[in-house]
């Protein structure tokens, strides 16, 4: 059954490139071609979210998990999970903050699963040395993504579309359905909250552009 949707994931991504990205369709209209049409006729709805989302689910998982194999494994976890969630799931506007929780969570499991792997490889091993061999250029960025996934909705949606999608602040209203200046004040809030939670934790805030 696995390896049945593995092959459909990527008969979806092949589609990408052969049959353009519907860019001119909803989120919502896309997802309800991919649940209305079989085969190849829901490949294009399908490649499109791929091409729309797909950049802000492999950053988010190349974050936190740090291995380009292991962040791949995690890219295609997160699409198949919206492949098995299609036919239940409803989005008013962007499913990108969906993706991103979901992709956070893949990323997240799949970290600790990574973490007592070389945890019993250090024991085996009697290895001596630091608890962690992460970079100070790095320190911060996973804990980033992480915090935003714990972000109350409000403030979540505004900051996955404006800061990790790059939407404008319009578009972002647009897409939500409220003024800019609501979107302005959430993201100001969402921010705050994001740096408290980072410096309480001990991290380094990314900067402002990264956030």
């Amino acid at each position: 059954m696995a390896r049945d949707r593995t092959a459909s994931f990527q008969g979806h991504l092949r589609t990408l490139f052969t049959m353009g990205t519907a860019s001119g369709l909803t989120d919502a209209q896309l997802l309800e071609q991919f649940r209305a049409r079989r085969g190849e006729a829901a490949e294009p709805a399908f490649a499109a979210l791929v091409a729309r989302h797909g950049p802000m689910v492999l950053h988010a998982c190349r974050t936190i998990l740090r291995d380009e194999d292991d962040a791949q494994d995690a890219f295609q976890a997160t699409f198949l999970i919206l492949v098995r969630k299609a036919g239940s799931l409803w989005v008013r506007d962007s499913v990108g903050p969906w993706l991103h929780r979901v992709a956070c969570r893949v990323a997240v499991r799949a970290k600790l699963g990574a973490g007592r792997r070389r945890a019993m490889e250090r024991e085996a091993a009697d290895a001596a040395g630091p608890a962690s061999d992460r970079s100070g250029r790095d320190e911060g960025w996973d804990e980033l993504h992480e915090e935003i996934d714990r972000l109350p909705d409000r403030y979540r949606r505004p900051v996955v579309l404006c800061y990790l999608e790059g939407l404008t602040y319009e578009q972002a209203a647009h897409e939500l359905g409220c003024p800019v200046g609501t979107i302005k004040s959430r993201l100001a809030r969402g921010r705050e909250s994001l740096r408290r939670r980072l410096e309480r934790d001990g991290c380094a805030a990314p900067p402002r552009s990264a956030v």
